[in-house]
């Protein structure tokens, strides 16, 4: 409701993730110059916590709680208030300006602004490649502050349809609600399906889900074993793209093409444009990984208030998110690896610079590197290395702890271990090194 409103009003709306600490809170708020914060009860201590030191904040509204603190507003309260008839709609008010925060490479996640909003174009390519229609009930899975998941969510109600919540992601109970509501589309990333699949086959058998027309995923990579499982259970539904928040929907492989091309995540699809790159700029030949530049109706404006990162992104109307793979003769993508050090763990983007400068705080703490290891459940794990200060006794749960109190969850590390870290005559880390033992002999090392 409230990012209908925003978009509306030609405002720019920021979805917040709510397991962040008040920390993370403060330097999102801080870094969108937001004036105004909308949330439930599981943020509104945090908010408040940080609120004095965010000086352009000056309206805090809650929902779903009696007695907000002093200053805060009720968002029953704002609505009674308000005019009884609606404002005229701004020029492109339904595709208004957005912005979500994606990991980057500065050690802060950055913000992914677009000042138009979503093109039409790219909202209706997206109905007509999935086959989306007006009686579609669609279950939401993930985080609606995804790009992804709210996307879907959004298009489902723009077409008529039904939205069904999940607040948090269990497997039964997302079989449950897809044979009790007959459930016909899905955003999943691979990691909810791998939990699904996962469920014992007398938990499989109790639930109907033949109603699904429609399971997308996207977010992360995904085994191709675990392809092969979700149309076991699902038949021939599954839909993977390749994307992401910068810029939209790239590559599309559809439910028929899974078996043919098993490891890849489609073509490109409608108004999009791929070029694999070498470090000289030069196109690769196929089958030749190199760095992926997308050009698609879907980029953002810019990396909101950072010129220089934006600018390092873009190669004329070409944009990068870092990611490495390759096409092949029939024009399929295979991402192989990623350029930057960031970590998808679960689907969750995880930037290691922000979780290294949280464990670089520790007085005992001479040096760390954070990479992603790979994890058959999540795909990544984080994976810290820690170089201790002289004469410090450190141990993997004090590092994890200390980390747990200053970034939220998801960006602990799930293992540590205590050396010293390999450095090239520049005196930078050599994270590929560390990373090296951890991927050798698997295909895709992302």
């Amino acid at each position: 409701m409230v990012s209908a409103a925003t978009r509306k009003m030609r405002a720019v709306g920021v979805p917040m993730n709510y397991r962040l600490k008040p920390a993370e809170i403060r330097y999102q708020l801080r870094d969108s110059e937001s004036v105004a914060v909308f949330c439930g009860p599981e943020l509104v201590e945090a908010v408040d916590s940080v609120r004095a030191e965010c000086p352009l904040l000056r309206l805090c509204v809650s929902w779903g709680q009696s007695s907000p603190p002093h200053g805060w507003r009720l968002l029953e309260e704002v609505i009674a208030t308000g005019a009884p008839e609606p404002p005229p709609l701004a020029e492109g008010g339904l595709l208004g300006p957005s912005m979500t925060y994606t990991a980057g490479t500065t050690g802060n996640p950055k913000g992914a602004y677009r000042a138009s909003g979503s093109d039409p174009s790219v909202v209706l390519s997206y109905i007509a490649e999935f086959g989306l229609r007006a009686d579609d009930v669609h279950l939401i899975a993930g985080p609606l502050y995804h790009s992804a998941p709210a996307i879907f969510a959004a298009i489902t109600l723009v077409l008529g349809g039904t939205n069904v919540v999940m607040p948090r992601f269990d497997p039964e109970r997302a079989l449950e609600l897809i044979a009790g509501h007959g459930c016909t589309s899905a955003f999943m990333a691979p990691t909810l399906l791998q939990r699904i699949v996962d469920l014992p086959a007398e938990v499989l058998g109790r639930y109907d889900v033949s109603s699904m027309r429609c399971l997308i995923m996207a977010a992360a990579p995904c085994p191709y074993e675990l392809k092969r499982r979700v149309m076991q259970l699902f038949g021939q539904t599954l839909y993977e793209f390749y994307g992401s928040s910068e810029s939209g929907m790239n590559t599309l492989i559809r439910p028929h093409e899974q078996l043919a091309k098993p490891g890849s995540c489609g073509r490109v699809t409608e108004g999009v444009e791929i070029e694999i790159l070498d470090e000289q700029a030069q196109q690769c030949p196929r089958g030749v990984p190199g760095e992926i530049w997308i050009k698609s109706p879907a980029l953002i404006t810019e990396y909101y208030r950072r010129p220089q990162e934006t600018e390092a992104s873009r190669r004329g109307e070409f944009f990068t998110v870092g990611d490495v793979g390759y096409l092949d003769d029939d024009g399929y993508l295979y991402i192989v690896d990623r350029k930057r050090d960031m970590i998808i763990s679960g689907g969750v983007n995880i930037y290691s610079a922000e979780v290294e400068s949280a464990i670089h705080s520790h007085p005992g703490v001479s040096d760390v590197a954070v990479i992603g290891v790979p994890d058959d459940q999540w795909g990544e794990s984080v994976h810290a290395i820690v170089q201790p200060a002289p004469g410090a006794d450190l141990t993997s749960e004090q590092i994890q702890r200390w980390v747990g109190e200053r970034l939220a969850d998801y960006k602990r590390p799930r293992s540590v271990e205590f050396r010293q870290l390999p450095r090239d005559l520049a005196g930078k880390i050599r994270k590929r090194e560390l990373r090296e033992p951890y991927w050798q002999g698997r295909e895709a090392r992302v």
